[in-house]
């Protein structure tokens, strides 16, 4: 008989449960981010890694900021890289963990280093909040240089280095107490810190541009971190409206895929570019800042929010990659867009600053995995998960 061709077209409706489904099934790959998502692999990368990024005068190799992301401040330094490094020293030694440094000769080297002319005030908050671990012999000296940098321009300081400073000295101040010199110093940065909050939760990055459109979030969660120590030290304080307020924002920017925004826009609350996303941001300084939320009392779903994060870092994100290798010990520094000739190449992150309006995806081509290793960014690694 003869063959009839025929063509069956199968069609189907999503059901009105479609969207709850959605939603167990993201839950369901969180869980089992938080499964895999073992503090101890965190601890075992950061710890095998950061002794080859150690140089010779005992601080540590700076890593190269992205451009148009990590580019308010002066450039990573050596110093600024072990500031970081020892705060988390601190945390694993606090925590009783095995780790291969001598924390306190890089405590001598870092206090040696502080005396000279490339130190911040950020470095020093850093140094601070490293000593209130310690027995705070040294907070006295820290804080003569704090004020030999420059303490009455606070108000000038980017966003970063502001709050570092605020941590610092809060840390130091419950453990030394809040008199003299250091009391005075904790107050005006507080202040300063205070005067950039934003209508939108989030906070400006230096004083001289409040105009500014566009801030690394990464920073925005070094702020909220600190309001959450100064909440500690002083109930009460208008730090807590502060802290609540920009912890709020911060939960309303995650993406549906885990991932926080490169850029925000303090002034109006929104991404300012999508790309770059990074490694440290979902695995350290957002696990950071929303466990110390939550431990002072604020709204939100911070622990939900950690576990998105961790998602995104472990094959959540659009690539499908796992940014955290066990096997290998070591983190992708994160997802960043793939230089283009033409426009692209002449400012991706430039004209993602004047776009105004909702950001559209960028194309999975358009993207690439950059494996560099920060030793800053271990250091934060170590803060976030050292003895969880």
């Amino acid at each position: 008989a003869e063959h009839v061709p025929r063509v069956a077209i199968f069609s189907g409706k999503a059901a009105s449960a479609y969207r709850m489904a959605k939603l167990v099934i993201r839950l369901i790959n969180d869980v089992a981010a938080v499964i895999n998502a073992d503090p101890r692999v965190f601890e075992q990368i950061a710890l095998t890694r950061l002794p080859e990024l150690q140089v010779a005068n005992g601080l540590f190799r700076a890593t190269a900021k992205l451009d148009g992301v990590e580019d308010q401040g002066p450039p990573p330094t050596a110093l600024s890289a072990a500031c970081i490094v020892l705060v988390g020293l601190r945390r694993a030694d606090e925590v009783g963990l095995d780790q291969p440094f001598a924390t306190g000769a890089l405590r001598t080297t870092v206090l040696g280093a502080l005396s000279g002319p490339e130190a911040h005030a950020g470095d020093i908050g850093l140094a601070l909040w490293a000593e209130s671990r310690d027995d705070g012999g040294a907070i006295g000296e820290l804080t003569a240089s704090l004020q030999r940098v420059g303490a009455r321009k606070f108000e000038t300081l980017p966003l970063e280095q502001l709050a570092w400073a605020v941590t610092g000295l809060t840390e130091a101040s419950v453990l030394a107490g809040d008199a003299g010199q250091l009391g005075s110093l904790r107050e005006e940065a507080t202040a300063a810190l205070v005067s950039r909050a934003e209508d939108s939760g989030l906070f400006a990055e230096e004083g001289k541009r409040r105009n500014a459109h566009a801030a690394p979030v990464g920073n925005q969660f070094h702020v909220l971190n600190s309001l959450c120590q100064t909440m500690r030290a002083d109930s009460g304080s208008e730090a807590a409206g502060l802290a609540q307020s920009l912890a709020t924002a911060l939960l309303e920017l995650q993406r549906p895929d885990g991932s926080w925004p490169g850029l925000v826009d303090p002034q109006r609350g929104e991404a300012a570019a999508l790309y770059p996303v990074l490694t440290v941001t979902q695995i350290a300084l957002a696990p950071i800042a929303l466990r110390v939320a939550g431990d002072q009392g604020l709204e939100g779903g911070f622990e939900a929010s950690i576990n998105s994060g961790l998602g995104w870092a472990q094959g959540g994100n659009v690539l499908g990659f796992d940014v955290v290798h066990e096997s290998e010990s070591r983190l992708d520094r994160g997802i960043l867009p793939r230089r283009e000739p033409g426009a692209v190449a002449r400012g991706f992150s430039n004209a993602s600053r004047r776009f105004r309006g909702r950001l559209p995806d960028l194309d999975p081509d358009r993207l690439i995995l950059d494996p560099a290793v920060s030793s800053e960014d271990l250091g934060w690694v170590l803060e976030a998960w050292a003895g969880r």
